[in-house]
């Protein structure tokens, strides 16, 4: 018979945490996303953990605590396997906001997320055009 042990490394990318009463693991990831209060026009942001459940983001402004917000999140094909990036549209409340950081202007966002949706490729375009308004390089599959 065979073996049901598993790998004695922790896997790549999560922070192990003492106490941590989550359920969900976070996973150290970094990346970038248009974020925004429903409604309002999109800005930059970056993730700083992801887990099932939300995201830890970094950004140049509050946000109010309960407030509605999106993210769109492009997955990239590395990760995913896929032929062309992967884009995601999360639905959330703001958990959290604190500052962070010596200069104290950039603060961390915690969003729980309510729902998400892939994107097709034409809604994925969408994001593209912001993007390029945004002044932001758009990646596309070779």
């Amino acid at each position: 018979m065979g073996s049901n042990s598993f790998p004695s490394s922790p896997l790549e990318g999560i922070k192990p945490r003492a106490r941590e009463r989550r359920k969900n693991p976070r996973f150290d990831i970094h990346f970038s996303v248009l974020l925004r209060v429903l409604g309002d026009s999109w800005i930059t942001s970056e993730t700083s953990e992801v887990s099932v459940t939300g995201a830890s983001l970094i950004t140049d402004r509050p946000f109010l605590l309960n407030t509605p917000v999106e993210y769109v999140l492009t997955l990239p094909p590395e990760l995913t396997k896929a032929a062309r990036p992967i884009r995601v549209r999360f639905f959330g409340e703001v958990l959290r906001c604190d500052r962070i950081g010596q200069d104290q202007s950039t603060f961390g966002v915690v969003v729980r997320n309510t729902s998400h949706r892939y994107l097709s490729s034409n809604e994925a375009a969408v994001f593209d055009e912001v993007e390029q308004s945004m002044g932001r390089p758009v990646k596309r599959a070779g």
